[in-house]
């Protein structure tokens, strides 16, 4: 659970140790605003592509609903599309995991960070994905509303 005190930063020693808290979340990956992964939890290989996805996916509705998310080569259902965040899930009734996505605009950097957490059954997005954005206010940035022109 994250504490009470802000403390931004973007150094990876840090967010593990805050990550390491967070005990619902199955899986974790936070980027910076040129594709670098600044941390992972439980991730073995993300490719390139997988994060570039990420980065765009706030551009294009219908491309994200319809692509959906692949992370470590694993396809997610996107069902829903609610910027700053994207979410949705893989598998069944009884059994599944959840991901959930969100742009954040960094306190350290000024810059755009971008954050990716799943989470399995029983945990459900009406669970975790208020405890990410919780952890992106204390410790990324602020995760604001899109604007589209």
């Amino acid at each position: 659970m994250v504490e009470a005190a802000a403390k931004f930063t973007l150094d990876k020693g840090a967010l593990d140790t805050e990550i390491a808290k967070e005990k619902e979340w199955n899986k974790v990956l936070i980027a910076n605003h040129e594709g670098n992964v600044i941390t992972t939890k439980s991730l073995g290989s993300v490719t390139k592509e997988e994060i570039q996805f990420f980065m765009g996916c706030l551009e294009d509705r219908d491309k994200t609903i319809g692509h959906g998310f692949i992370l470590e080569g694993v396809h997610f259902d996107v069902h829903r599309f609610h910027p700053p965040l994207v979410y949705g899930r893989r598998g069944g009734p009884d059994e599944g995991e959840g991901i959930a996505f969100c742009r954040v605009k960094s306190k350290i950097s000024n810059q755009f960070v971008y954050f990716v957490i799943t989470y399995v059954l029983p945990i459900i997005s009406a669970r975790a994905i208020p405890q990410m954005l919780e952890f992106a206010k204390k410790f990324l940035g602020e995760a604001n509303q899109i604007e589209f022109h």
